[in-house]
């Protein structure tokens, strides 16, 4: 990460009016301080993403109504355009930019948006400034990887003392703060939010990382001068999000699966797995690829081999081969029977994101963020071809059940299939602005499911290119897809936290499932679609049994 730049963050703070909601504005001397562990907990309950043209985090300040008030820095809002607030519980609401409101003089912003919902103020505090007291500085950060998701954090310090004023940062600390932090609250030992997370910057030739944050006093001088704006009622209000390309359905029959097993993982994140008839394999950001029975969930032997974090896995129809690609760059092919390594795969120049094993066994393909497809010869590892045409990183490679076609789906917004023996473009489908996630054959090869960064997925006829269906529900986006091998059941793992079942040919919701702590990044689901495997952050793999 560059960390060359100044990059300032977030400011958090609650104020007192009649027809507001109340927030104490305290002197640190009252409360009694909590442990770190109690304040990183108040600090997950009011800090917010903030994501747009630009993005970072911010505090739930105040409530009129139901209108909320953030309030983050201006440079996390300063470029116009529609942006969303999501919230502790996943949600996302959207913001009026014209409502936003700016703070003269000092790099603070207070961003409305409208919920029903009941969501926790912060408690403000004048900040003492003394040298040694602790800190805690909390904020929604991208992780590193290729998966490059945004993840709450919050970091212990201490105040180390004030600076001269810049645009308002005043109050210095020694907490470790990354990019997208910008906006977060710093914390005191009660809780309380004293500043709004301000500079980052790496010093020439140094690892030193330096904070500095705007105090609280600094804000509440300029809130007690003006009045903010009460946002319209409206019909999405109870619903953020409401999809409004797909009419209401008539509801089929539910498919219910039941969590048979929780295990955890020996990384922080999964971002991959994949399925064979007797066993599952996930791959994990430490590099490690853990190999587990089915299902039992014991775990059978861990394979090590990669340097960087495991970003996608694929095996053989025969669940015999087993291939790897990482932020390395580099692909691995591995006995998946005996856990034995077979050989490394050398090609890409950026992280090798997305996988596929050819049904037929002659050919391994990998995409990248180099923007690339590489086809490879299963047998001997030579490459056969390099295919070009995305603009963006391949975020997914599939082949279709008789391994004629390859498709591939990319940040740039397209699908592109292609003739896989030849290499040949057949056609490019999908939008330009929506990133393709992941991608699904159907068993038959005539459709093909896409999962999007905005929480939809398309159908798409393999055939025509035409867009069959897209189905909505997911608040975020949908990494991992997976088709029953009858045809009738899709499955969709996404950032919101849930997994769901939808039925191929209406579209229809048939389930959600409701239990993982952190994002889910991959999903798979047995031949005889008895079981379904999901993996996520938090090292998290479920396993679970139809019902």
């Amino acid at each position: 990460m560059n960390y060359n730049r100044t990059i300032p963050a977030i400011l958090s703070a609650t104020i007192a009016l009649s027809s507001i909601a109340l927030i104490p504005f305290t002197s640190p001397q009252i409360a009694l301080a909590l442990t770190p562990d109690a304040v990183k907990t108040i600090a997950k309950q009011i800090t917010v993403r903030i994501q747009g043209p630009k993005g970072g985090s911010g505090v739930i300040l105040e409530k009129k109504g139901s209108t909320y008030y953030i309030l983050t820095n201006w440079h996390v809002v300063d470029k116009a355009g529609d942006y969303e607030v999501v919230t502790p519980d996943g949600k996302a609401h959207s913001v009026s930019y014209s409502l936003v409101r700016r703070m003269p003089g000092a790099d603070l912003a207070i961003v409305p948006f409208s919920s029903p919902q009941s969501y926790r103020l912060a408690e403000l505090a004048n900040s003492p400034a003394t040298p040694g007291k602790k800190a805690i500085v909390a904020g929604w950060p991208t992780s590193g990887g290729s998966l490059r998701q945004p993840i709450f954090i919050a970091t212990e310090g201490q105040l180390t003392g004030r600076q001269t004023p810049w645009n308002g940062y005043t109050l210095v600390y020694n907490n470790l703060v990354r990019a997208g932090m910008s906006g977060g609250p710093v914390l005191d030992d009660a809780g309380r939010v004293v500043a709004i997370n301000g500079i980052v910057r790496l010093e020439e030739n140094s690892d030193k990382i330096v904070a500095a944050g705007i105090e609280i006093n600094t804000f509440m001088k300029w809130r007690s001068t003006i009045s903010l704006p009460a946002l319209p009622q409206s019909p999405t209000v109870a619903n953020p999000k409401t999809p409004v390309n797909n009419p209401p359905r008539k509801p089929g029959s539910a498919i219910a699966f039941a969590a048979t097993n929780t295990l955890k993982a020996p990384s922080e994140v999964v971002s991959s797995l994949a399925l064979a008839s007797a066993y599952f394999a996930t791959g994990n950001s430490n590099g490690t690829i853990s190999v587990w029975n089915l299902p039992s969930g014991a775990l059978k032997s861990t394979l090590r081999g990669h340097a960087e974090a495991v970003n996608a896995l694929a095996a053989s129809a025969d669940g015999k081969v087993l291939a790897s690609g990482s932020d390395d760059k580099t692909v691995k092919v591995w006995n998946l029977e005996t856990g034995t390594f077979v050989r490394t795969l050398l090609g890409h120049s950026g992280a090798v994101s997305s996988v596929a094993v050819s049904p037929d066994g002659q050919f391994i393909v990998s995409g990248s963020w180099d923007k690339t497809i590489k086809v490879w010869n299963a047998k001997t590892g030579d490459l056969v071809r390099t295919l070009t045409g995305h603009s963006g990183l391949v975020n997914a490679v599939t082949i279709s059940p008789d391994s004629k076609i390859l498709a591939s789906g990319s940040k740039d917004g397209s699908i592109r299939l292609w003739n896989l023996t030849t290499g040949q473009g057949i056609r490019a489908i999908g939008g330009k602005n929506l990133s393709v996630l992941s991608l699904a054959f159907t068993p038959d090869g005539k459709s093909l499911a896409a999962g999007n960064s905005n929480g939809t997925v398309g159908l798409w006829n393999a055939g025509n290119g035409q867009l069959i269906r897209r189905v909505s529900g997911h608040t975020d986006g949908v990494w991992s897809v997976a088709i029953s091998r009858d045809g009738s059941i899709l499955v969709t793992g996404s950032w919101d936290k849930t997994i769901r079942l939808w039925d191929v040919r209406s579209g229809d919701l048939r389930g959600t499932l409701n239990g993982h702590s952190g994002y889910v990044s991959a999903v798979a689901i047995s031949g005889d679609g008895k079981m379904i495997v999901s993996a996520g952050w938090l090292g998290q793999i479920k396993i679970w049994k139809r019902s």
